[in-house]
């Protein structure tokens, strides 16, 4: 089991570093726009449209990764207070009432893909960029946000228990 864990936690890995690119590109893009906008005074026609979809390619291609590694947003304030197996049972929980929203993600993100694809479906700037393609990040970031919490429910009931220090705390790794 540990190998397909592993093997869920590389293959996302992939769509984070790609994220990572996507930021750095991100920011060089929005700079260049700047300057040529407001210092030039000759924006451009394709930075402002391309920041739009490398945004929505690294929220949707990261949430899976940050779900498995536990780095996602959460409230803790209740799991804090629960030890054991409960904590366990909480988290788990936790995980799968991620799934329906990721679910309506991949259903509804899939029929609006599909839909921009048969009708051919472009931008309506001087790009034209077939719509299909931004479209289509969301279902496939739906899909590995359930990868992400199926592999995060296999960690948790799979973990082995932290060794405790002679203080009592715990030891990561």
């Amino acid at each position: 089991m540990h190998m397909v864990i592993k093997s869920i936690e590389r293959f996302q890995r992939v769509f984070v570093y790609l994220s990572a690119i996507f930021m750095g590109l991100l920011s060089v893009m929005v700079f260049y726009e700047v300057i040529a906008r407001y210092v030039f005074d000759s924006p451009t026609i394709w930075a402002n449209e391309l920041s739009t979809y490398m945004l929505q390619f690294i929220v949707f291609f990261s949430m899976g990764y940050l779900v498995i590694k536990d780095e996602h947003l959460k409230v803790t304030f209740f799991l804090d207070k629960v030890k054991g197996r409960a904590s366990k049972a909480l988290k788990i929980f936790n995980h799968l009432l991620i799934i329906p929203y990721a679910s309506i993600l991949l259903i509804y993100g899939l029929n609006v893909t599909k839909t921009t694809f048969e009708r051919d479906a472009t931008s309506p700037t001087l790009l034209a960029v077939p719509l299909w393609i931004p479209n289509s990040f969301i279902f496939l970031g739906g899909a590995l946000l359930i990868l992400g919490c199926i592999c995060a429910i296999l960690k948790i009931i799979f973990e082995q228990p932290a060794e405790e220090t002679e203080e009592g705390g715990k030891i990561y790794d």
